[in-house]
């Protein structure tokens, strides 16, 4: 027997059920807190890397690391 019509063989997920407003609003809402963690996180680790980790440029100098926070931005 094959297991390919059974639905408890496999983990489905409907993607469609979250084009619904009224499913996806609550889950946005549950995941703001996260989001923001991983943008600080993210932003931090960009700001260390462009002050600490990253070397002047030979041609720009040190304007050049803008980048490491505008270009993610």
């Amino acid at each position: 027997m094959s297991n390919v019509n059974n639905p408890s063989s496999s983990r489905i997920i409907n993607w469609f059920k979250f084009s619904s407003p009224s499913t996806f609003y609550p889950l946005a809402g549950k995941m703001i807190p996260w989001f923001w963690a991983l943008t600080v996180i993210f932003g931090l680790a960009g700001l260390w890397v462009s002050f600490f980790v990253a070397p002047v440029d030979a041609v720009q100098g040190q304007g050049y690391r803008i980048i490491f926070v505008h270009v993610p931005a």
